[in-house]
């Protein structure tokens, strides 16, 4: 199993072009099955049960840009288990690679230099295992730019309770060599499946709700290089029509977006 508790000093460094770089990383991770470009076999150990269960691996996200004069690569390995229940989650790796010298002072923060073949692709920040989506797969997992210098994780993925069927939307970026989930909100809301009207809502009473969430980044006045978030509701909540937009500003303090509650909808959550 992955050690989910390892920190970039502890990670190895590989070579070469930006490809073999990658591929390098990716065998020295997960074994010579793995490839960049197709999904492979595995085993997961699970430490829950004490076996070995079989899961499917796959290079889910990846975008290589330059930040702060370094060539940088998100790349996401998604982990979906063969034999999961309709409630388990699958998992999700998440690595900031960055192509730098072996001196670490100069790859965090130094002169700029021509990359050359030779200079290691670095860990950067990594979060491991980390639980998502149902059915044993994660979701849905792709590469955000939120500020002129910003990328992160955006990861979307459902979950079922009590008859509720919730859409979650997760921002991840790095700060200080670390992960940190920036933004958290619900991208849908509904529960249709309590009173069984999946077919025929309309038909189904005050009771029923179902709210969408859509969400569009700006373009200008950032906040510690993150642009601001707007967000529309439409539907209809446990309240009534459910009709607004929702302005999130980064707040640098708490290194996230503040979500205000209204958002949310947790007072239909728990209806």
């Amino acid at each position: 199993m992955l050690d989910t508790t390892a920190q970039p000093e502890d990670t190895v460094r590989v070579r070469g072009d930006h490809i073999q770089r990658l591929q390098a990383f990716l065998r020295t991770r997960y074994g010579d099955k793995a490839v960049l470009d197709a999904p492979w076999k595995d085993a997961w150990e699970d430490t829950e049960v004490e076996a070995l269960r079989p899961v499917t691996r796959s290079v889910c996200a990846r975008d290589t840009f330059t930040a702060d004069g370094h060539e940088q690569t998100l790349l996401a390995v998604c982990q979906t288990l063969d034999d999961a229940a309709t409630v388990e989650p699958g998992r999700v790796d998440l690595y900031v690679l960055r192509v730098g010298k072996d001196d670490e002072a100069a790859n965090r923060g130094g002169v700029f230099a021509p990359l050359l073949a030779n200079d290691p692709l670095l860990v950067m920040a990594q979060r491991l295992q980390s639980p998502y989506g149902r059915r044993g797969a994660p979701g849905n997992i792709q590469i955000a730019q939120l500020g002129p210098q910003r990328r992160a994780f955006q990861i979307t993925h459902e979950e079922h309770r009590r008859g509720h069927r919730y859409i979650w939307r997760s921002y991840i970026a790095e700060h200080n060599h670390r992960l940190r989930d920036v933004a958290r909100y619900r991208d849908h809301l509904d529960n249709l499946a309590l009173h069984h009207c999946d077919g025929a809502p309309s038909s189904c009473g005050s009771a029923v709700f179902a709210v969408d969430f859509s969400t569009t980044v700006g373009d200008s006045n950032a906040v510690d290089g993150y642009w601001p978030l707007t967000v529309r509701a439409s539907g209809h909540d446990c309240t009534g029509p459910a009709t607004g937009y929702y302005h999130l500003i980064f707040d640098a303090r708490q290194r996230a977006y503040p979500v205000p509650d209204d958002l949310q909808r947790d007072g239909c959550a728990d209806s």
